[in-house]
């Protein structure tokens, strides 16, 4: 049994005369007392015979060529069919400036309601003071120019 595990190692390696002598004596002298091994190798042999028997095709000069031109047409169609796909994704470009201008208002007019807010205490704050709050101090504290 374990002649045979190690028989089974080197078959491949036998077969292609590629094992030293002494590993090759043990092999030959081993299938010709086990079956099992023997059918192995014959199985083996067989496999190598028809791979070397097949004969060996080559592609035609412009093969190459003739495949990148396929290819080439059929990325070309992909496209085609995809080009409304395309169209969309230009007019997504187009409209990415739409939500930024929407979120730079939006952060202007909080900044602006924040600031209305804080000129409005400022007034109620100069009214509660008990100075005298004539027009212009009020119009002043409103619009911003605190005194």
């Amino acid at each position: 049994m374990k002649e045979c595990g190690r028989v089974k190692k080197l078959l491949s390696c036998y077969l292609d005369k590629e094992i030293s002598d002494i590993d090759a004596v043990f092999v030959k002298k081993h299938l010709g007392i086990c079956h099992i091994c023997n059918e192995d190798y014959l199985e083996l042999f067989k496999v190598k015979q028809l791979m070397l028997d097949k004969e060996r095709k080559t592609l035609p000069e412009d093969y190459l060529v003739f495949r990148l031109k396929e290819k080439i047409v059929s990325q070309q169609h992909a496209e085609e069919s995809l080009s409304w796909l395309a169209g969309l994704g230009n007019l997504s470009r187009r409209l990415i400036p739409v939500p930024v201008a929407a979120i730079l208002l939006s952060i202007m007019f909080l900044v602006a309601a924040s600031k209305q807010q804080m000129i409005t205490y400022s007034l109620d704050e100069h009214i509660l003071s008990g100075s005298q709050t004539t027009r212009e101090t009020a119009l002043g504290l409103i619009l911003g120019a605190q005194n």
